[in-house]
């Protein structure tokens, strides 16, 4: 199936009335009272919905809402839209699904963010006859059954179209003056067959005795014969009315072709004739300004020359910049570094510290000194005494 644009003829716009009503048939088949309705919780639609804009934002959701739906119907895999998501992601996915089962979309994915027109309908229709083939649906050949008479069915003739409208009163009025003379002659009395009274054979008549007094039903109908003019309004769906009013389409359209046959005829020289100054003045201002137009070759190739130096030289500058700033931030690492190193160099605190520790290590050495000397001062006088103890025992 393929999108056909039939924008120049003049009955295009009504062809979209008839696939959406072809379409809201198959939706039906398809479930979308029983199903679709449970499924997605929005207002139902009708059978030209799509057809007429109305309401963008609400037609267009109800669009994608029903196309995923019949995605799923042929067992493919979509998610249901939400409102939240984005309208051309959702779009695009549906078209995409489109596409790959056979259909001919050629028009730009924004021809539907609208909700209606042909292209929704065209898409909804396909999508419909793809679902209804994966369901395993057949459509069967229609069949054409007589109708059968009984032979007391009174015979119904057919009524010309223009006395189908309005049913004239002075017509009722002779019917009923008939019917009345006629009583008057049988003097009031009926016969009729016993069945219809309730008898057992079928066979047996009897007689019913009006008691109305004919005068006073004259009267009667003669005050209600004002409210008694019908009006018979005509069938959109009977097929003779239809055929009449595409007759009077048909005459229309000829009677328009007739009518702008010869003035198109005159728009077509016309344009041709004018197509054909703009080509002689076209040839003329070429071959003037030839040679304008080959300096103007000439520059424009100079010219995308220079924009490739350009480019180019614009990336070794890119270069040069990252190189540069990648330079700078080693630079102001290195300048924290110094700032570290200074400011612990010019810090005097550690030198306090060093100077108490020295002076503390000079007293203890005095001290160890001190007790250094004290100790050779007993171990000197110890070897004295015991020297001394070893003389006497010497002499002795």
């Amino acid at each position: 199936m393929d999108f056909q644009d039939d924008s120049g003829n003049p009955s295009s716009q009504y062809n979209q009335f008839n696939t959406m009503k072809s379409l809201y048939d198959k939706l039906i088949i398809l479930g979308y009272r029983t199903e679709f309705s449970k499924l997605v919780k929005i207002k139902p639609i009708h059978q030209y919905y799509f057809a007429v804009a109305k309401n963008p934002g609400e037609q267009y959701f109800n669009f994608v809402s029903i196309a995923a739906w019949l995605i799923q119907k042929c067992k493919r895999n979509i998610s249901m839209p939400q409102e939240s998501d984005d309208p051309n992601m959702v779009t695009i996915g549906i078209l995409d699904h489109a596409k790959n089962m056979g259909a001919a979309i050629d028009f730009a994915p924004n021809r539907v963010k609208s909700g209606s027109g042909s292209e929704v309908v065209f898409t909804l229709n396909y999508l419909a006859d793809q679902a209804l083939k994966s369901t395993g649906h057949s459509w069967k050949e229609l069949v054409w059954i007589p109708r059968k008479r009984n032979d007391q069915e009174d015979e119904v003739e057919d009524i010309p179209d223009d006395e189908v409208n309005e049913i004239d009163s002075s017509k009722i009025d002779e019917e009923i003056d008939n019917l009345l003379s006629s009583d008057e002659d049988d003097n009031d009395v009926a016969w009729v067959q016993g069945d219809a009274l309730g008898g057992q054979d079928g066979v047996q008549q009897k007689m019913i005795k009006s008691e109305t007094d004919a005068e006073e039903w004259r009267l009667e109908v003669e005050r209600v014969l004002p409210q008694l003019k019908i009006t018979v309004k005509s069938d959109g769906q009977d097929w003779r009315w239809r055929q009449e009013q595409m007759k009077s389409y048909v005459e229309g359209i000829k009677e328009s072709i007739d009518q702008m046959e010869k003035p198109l005829e005159r728009l077509v020289s016309e344009a041709k004739n004018v197509s054909e100054k703009v080509i002689s003045r076209e040839n003329f201002l070429n071959t003037q300004f030839s040679r304008q137009l080959e300096d103007l070759h000439e520059s424009q190739k100079k010219l995308a020359q220079l924009k490739e130096v350009h480019r180019e030289l614009s990336n070794k500058v890119a270069d040069k910049n990252k190189t540069l700033t990648h330079l700078n931030d080693e630079l102001d690492q290195t300048r924290r570094e110094l700032e570290e190193r200074g400011t612990i160099m010019a810090d005097g605190a550690p030198v306090v510290k060093t100077r108490k520790s020295l002076s503390l290590l000079k007293k203890e050495l005095g001290d160890m000194e001190v007790e250094i000397g004290v100790m050779e001062h007993c171990l000197l006088k110890a070897m004295l005494q015991e020297q001394m103890v070893l003389r006497d025992q010497a002499k002795m």
